[in-house]
Parts: C-alpha cells; structure tokens; sequence
C-alpha cells in the first residue's frame, strides 16, 4: 500500500515520466547496493539474505526489498522538501544538497528505528559479526545514509527537468500535500505498532529490543515528522 500510494502521488505532484524514472533510479541504486554489499560487505558490513522471509532471491538481494525502499525515499522527501519549502517550486544548488541530505537522515532515521526488528529479531536478514546496536553494526547505517543520498541526489535533479516543474508548480491544494507529508508518520506508528500487538508473546530480549525501536521511533523520528507538518501549515 505505502508503494502504491507514493506512485500515485509522485505521479500526480510531478507527472508520470519523472515518478516511474525516479522509481527505477531508487530500485537500480538501491538493488546495486545491496548487492555489492553482500556480495563483499563493503556497502552495509558483512551481511546476508536468508532464503524465504522476504521472497525469491536474485543476486543474494530479494527484489521485493526495493520496493519498500522507494515508499521510504518518497516519504522523507516529501518532508525534508516541506521544511524546505519547495514543494512547490525548484530546489537548487545548495538548497538541493541539503533537502538531500535531510531526506537521507529521515531514511537513515526509520532504518535506524526498525533494524533491530527486522533483523535480530526476525532475521530477515543476518549479520555474520554481529555489532553494537542490537546486534547491528554502525557500518551499516552510514552505508544506509550514503547509498540513499545518491539515488535522492538522482531523484531531485530529475525533479528539476522543465517538465517535473511544470507539473510541480500546477495548482494543488495543501490537502495534497499533507497526504505526502502523513506518509512519513505511517512508518514510526508501524514500527511502534506491531512489536505492541505482540508484546504478551516476546521474550525479554526481544522486549528491550521493541523498547529501544519505539523510543528512536517517538523522539527521533516523529519529531522530524512534525516538523515537516508545521513547515506544511506556514507554506
């Protein structure tokens, strides 16, 4: 759902072409990546897929994880471009750099709540060493803010080709602009959410792991978010 929605949302804010390329820009990043990094533990730290909690594999990298990449990317855009305020028009030089950048911080942010879960938990993917966060290696969440700087650094320089901005600066209403900027929400109250529908059934361990997560989630993540719903309401 997260993955229609930003598809259909990108397409309506900046026209059919600049969404599907962007789409295929943040897949063949993100898919190169991963990849590289488990083929050498380069990109994320040593790492790997285990066959079947994310679907088929290809190269070592199940496909399907792409996808979830681009609701992401489009979710932290969308704010990082609110507090920018340039939902509406170009950004450029400097200002293009730094929505960059603060979109891969709100990407780096919602990995940095959910790992854990995903992956010492569920093990949907395992780290052979291990590492200090939760089982976690710093590594991974700078190869995470990196790799994700480069295919939003894509994005925003298909955003400024003239037809982007033609779509861009047609008459919207804010409504529609909230619903790109609610997106974002949707992933901390996910990440808070499911460990709370299964507390009664986790071990200790597990418990302190959930613990963890939903604190990155509430005072780390949602204030990012807030920020981008006040930045919404003076534009």
């Amino acid at each position: 759902m997260p993955v229609a929605f930003s598809l259909w949302h990108f397409i309506r804010w900046a026209g059919a072409a600049t969404a599907w390329l962007s789409f295929l820009a943040v897949v063949v990043v993100s898919f190169t990546g991963e990849a590289i990094g488990v083929a050498t533990g380069l990109v994320f730290g040593n790492y790997y897929y285990p066959d079947g909690p994310l679907g088929p594999l290809l190269l070592g990298v199940p496909p399907l994880i792409q996808l979830q990449y681009f609701a992401m990317a489009y979710a932290s855009l969308m704010i990082a471009r609110s507090i920018g305020g340039v939902l509406r028009t170009a950004a450029r030089g400097w200002l293009l750099v730094g929505v960059s950048v603060m979109a891969a911080f709100g990407m780096t942010l919602l990995d940095l709540a959910s790992d854990p879960w995903h992956a010492t938990i569920l093990q949907q993917w395992i780290w052979r060493d291990g590492g200090p966060y939760f089982g976690i290696p710093l590594h991974n969440f700078f190869g995470w803010f990196f790799e994700t700087l480069v295919f939003l650094l894509i994005v925003q320089g298909l955003l400024n080709r003239r037809s982007a901005l033609q779509h861009i600066a047609a008459p919207k209403s804010r409504g529609f602009f909230l619903q790109g900027v609610l997106l974002y929400g949707t992933f901390p109250f996910t990440i808070a959410l499911i460990p709370a529908i299964q507390w009664a059934a986790l071990p200790e361990a597990s418990r302190t792991i959930a613990v963890a997560m939903v604190c990155v989630a509430l005072f780390a993540v949602v204030p990012l978010w807030l920020a981008a719903l006040l930045a919404l309401g003076r534009q």
